[in-house]
């Protein structure tokens, strides 16, 4: 049995989340939420689907993504966050998502967006053999509608389905 699990975020997980998130150390890496617009992830609205990662049976992290299926075939990891880095623990977390995208019906690829700044993030990213990518002006409008458009300094990664399947 793996020490790393993954489970549906409950409104009650809500002050770990807020403190993971607003940690001096994460808030130069990653967007800052409100309370409400967490419990709406959490609620699954618009798509999302908010989970809570766990080591060894305590939180030890979350993750946001967007159901982009009907839009462009794929997912959108719009964040994760590990409280303890460069153990494992995000790099875990991230094979057991991408595994149970590959058996839902429709999932292509997973994208996400990443900060040139946030090193750490983009060498797990290539890792588990995400690429930096350029969509073309529609591919970019059909993203955006479930997911977010690249600011300054920050860029597109994808993976596709079929190399990763039976990887691991």
């Amino acid at each position: 049995m793996s020490a790393v699990r993954l489970r549906r975020t409950r409104a009650a997980d809500l002050p770990f989340v807020t403190a993971l998130e607003r940690h001096p150390d994460n808030r130069e890496l990653i967007g800052q939420w409100s309370d409400a617009l967490h419990l709406a992830a959490i609620a699954g609205d618009e798509g999302r689907e908010h989970r809570i990662i766990e080591h060894h049976g305590a939180p030890a992290g979350y993750m946001i993504s967007y159901d982009g299926r009907a839009e462009y075939g794929g997912v959108y990891l719009k964040r994760i966050l590990v409280a303890d880095k460069e153990r494992g623990t995000g790099f875990a977390a991230l094979e057991l998502f991408l595994e149970e995208m590959w058996q839902r019906p429709g999932v292509h690829f997973v994208w996400l967006c990443v900060r040139a700044a946030n090193t750490r993030a983009f060498s797990l990213y290539r890792a588990l053999g995400f690429r930096r990518f350029e969509p073309d002006a529609d591919e970019s409008a059909r993203l955006a509608r479930r997911g977010d458009v690249p600011g300054e300094d920050v860029f597109r990664m994808r993976l596709i389905g079929t190399p990763y399947r039976g990887r691991g």
